[in-house]
């Protein structure tokens, strides 16, 4: 395999990492029952800008577009939404309010890119590890939701199509 290939297995990895992380940040958050939302509300852990979030049902994998931090509310410009490296660079903190960046999050996109890495190492062509690269990802953003039954619910549905998507590659 070529030191290209490798490459993009491993960046598509990082991708594949950060936008998981964004997943397991921002589901439990969107899926939240009533009980939880005002649980959540008068949290004195969370931040008034997330609760305004919250409270106003605004927050989704698709809004805001952007990632931002979840104390202060800073949009993070593309150069603060680099995969690993970012977080390495701004020393695992927000640039704006200094708030430490939790670990989870460069845990979460490093085992992704060496997973997607080695599936692309030792798979061969390009469907066999894609597919086992997405499966992994996301048996990794279900388990970590396990525990939110509403979220838990989304995800088995989507849990439906990707089987479906799957037999359909097994017979491609």
């Amino acid at each position: 395999m070529e030191y290209f290939e490798i490459g993009i297995w491993a960046v598509l990895g990082l991708i594949a990492g950060s936008f998981v992380s964004v997943c397991l940040d921002r589901l439990p958050l969107q899926f939240a029952d009533d009980e939880q939302r005002s649980s959540l509300l008068t949290s004195h852990e969370l931040s008034l800008y997330l609760k305004k979030h919250i409270r106003k049902r605004t927050l989704s994998l698709a809004t805001p577009a952007r990632s931002f931090c979840f104390s202060c509310g800073h949009q993070l410009s593309w150069f603060e939404n680099i995969p690993v490296l970012s977080f390495v660079l701004s020393r695992g903190h927000c640039r704006k309010c200094n708030t430490p960046i939790e670990a989870g999050t460069i845990l979460t996109e490093t085992v992704h890119g060496l997973v997607y890495l080695g599936f692309g190492l030792f798979l061969s062509g390009w469907i066999w590890p894609l597919t086992f690269s997405i499966n992994f990802s996301f048996l990794w953003v279900l388990g970590r939701c396990w525990s939110c039954r509403q979220t838990r619910n989304v995800l088995y549905l989507a849990g439906a199509v990707l089987l479906i998507l799957n037999l359909s590659v097994l017979y491609y």
